[in-house]
């Protein structure tokens, strides 16, 4: 590094970020065993720029601003989704996720490292797939390396690499590769990693070791990731002899994450270690990057492009569904204080109300927090549901309403109401719930269960105007 000033930075950096922020600094929402590498990482590509964008995230996280001055700093390009293993505790191997299988094409990459070039600390090119699976990856990591962006993978390193293949990867500038490699023989390998070879793996790693020296590189850092579970924890030792017999940087053995949402105990004793205790968790279903607290930091800090340039603020969002926005339609600027952002932000305010569903809501990072528990459930309406009025014809060709009616039959009024937000004690739908779509109309009669009844052929009174697309059109 180099610089006197940066060092002097960074235990001051550290200080303030355990004892000031919500859940703790942003090191110690990186895995154990990774952190000095990841902050050197970050101080690497050191700016003022980012250093300034760093602080106005931090700050909008620790006082839970909703809106963001800054632009989040910790980002993750899926290059593809697409995987040939079939892991039982991934979405992708389990085949739980809503999104179409692709390959993002390298424009959709580079317009994004144009837009966060000058703000983002690490740049992880996997998410959901295997990345080099993507033919383009090494030009991918280049452009990110000559744009300032520290660079990271995670491979399970089961395409066979030729050298030319390793020689690109190693000279565009990757700053580290996480190697998932869980065992030392293949039919322990094989239980979790399925489909997978541990002697493809292994040849790819000695030709990355062999080229790195070749070649006088100290980069990638090769990053053995080792996760203890209950068939392999009799092999720590082994990888161990193993990592320096194959010239890996480093071996992190690692506490088994469950797909988000799980909560199966016999799951976890299925996958769990038995004899080592080091490698539990308190909860084995507890997050393990301290996202749970006071607010989910992943809103402030980090965000995801998938590979068709769906953007999510993490990887826990992984349904196209649930999507915040589309670097292909709109900007980075604009998408992070968008609707979905800033709706889901205030929900770790108490005394606010969320006026459209959001990825968040059924997040127990969210439902587990104070705010979360306070509000409870929240329930929208699916669908809009347009609302029908049977109207009279009159005399006159009105249907009483001010509408125009035929004054031979009795037609229909289309009601579109889209407004979304709380139905109040007026109009109420007898639970309290929010509701996103439909005035509850019943028939003519008295108000009953929390519904007023409305007489045929009345528009029901709403306390705003109705807006362009909420007007009562009369269907002909």
């Amino acid at each position: 590094m180099g610089n006197p000033l940066i060092s002097a930075l960074k235990p001051i950096f550290y200080f303030a970020e355990a004892r000031l922020q919500a859940n703790g600094g942003v090191v110690y929402a990186v895995a154990d065993g990774r952190r000095q590498q990841r902050s050197d990482l970050a101080f690497r590509y050191f700016s003022w720029r980012k250093l300034i964008n760093f602080l106005r995230v931090e700050v909008a996280l620790r006082f839970g601003f909703s809106r963001l001055g800054g632009t989040p700093y910790e980002w993750e390009i899926d290059t593809t989704n697409i995987c040939q293993l079939k892991c039982p505790l991934c979405h992708t191997g389990l085949g739980t996720i809503n999104r179409e299988k692709g390959v993002m094409h390298y424009d959709v990459f580079t317009r994004t490292v144009d837009q966060i070039k000058n703000h983002a600390v690490w740049l992880t090119l996997y998410s959901w797939g295997e990345p080099f699976l993507n033919k383009r990856i090494h030009d991918m990591v280049s452009y990110a390396h000559d744009n300032g962006i520290a660079t990271i993978i995670s491979s399970n390193l089961n395409k066979p690499l030729r050298e030319e293949e390793a020689e690109k990867i190693i000279k565009s500038g990757l700053d580290t590769m996480i190697i998932s490699l869980d065992g030392i023989t293949q039919e322990v390998y094989e239980i979790y990693r399925v489909n997978g070879h541990l002697d493809r793996v292994l040849d790819n790693i000695r030709l990355l070791a062999r080229k790195k020296a070749e070649l006088g590189y100290s980069t990638p850092y090769l990053e053995w990731q080792f996760i203890v579970m209950r068939q392999n924890e009799h092999q720590i030792e082994g990888a161990r002899e193993l990592a320096k017999e194959l010239g890996v940087d480093s071996i992190i053995f690692k506490k088994v994450d469950f797909p988000h949402g799980e909560d199966n105990n016999a799951t976890a004793q299925k996958w769990l270690p038995q004899n080592t205790p080091e490698y539990l968790r308190g909860n084995a279903f507890d997050k393990p990057y301290k996202e749970t607290g006071t607010r989910c930091w992943r809103l402030w800090r980090t965000a995801v492009v998938n590979w068709d340039g769906g953007l999510a603020p993490c990887c826990y969002l992984t349904d196209k569904a649930d999507d915040f926005g589309d670097v292909n339609v709109d900007s980075v600027q604009e998408i992070k204080n968008n609707s979905n952002y800033v709706t889901s932000r205030a929900l770790f305010k108490k005394g606010t109300m969320p006026d459209h569903k959001t990825g968040c809501l059924m997040c127990p990072v969210y439902t587990e927090t104070a705010a979360g528990v306070a509000r409870g459930p929240v329930k929208f309406m699916t669908e809009q549901q347009p609302m029908v009025l049977a109207t009279a014809a009159t005399n006159n060709g009105s249907n009483g309403n001010g509408l125009r009616g035929d004054p031979k039959t009795a037609l229909d009024a289309t009601v579109p109401l889209t407004r979304k937000g709380i139905i109040g004690s007026n109009g109420s739908n007898g639970d309290g719930v929010v509701t996103a779509g439909v005035l509850p109309i019943a028939s003519a009669g008295p108000k009953t269960n929390g519904v007023h009844s409305t007489p045929v052929g009345e528009v029901v009174p709403l306390k705003t105007p109705l807006t362009t697309d909420e007007k009562v059109v009369n269907r002909r």
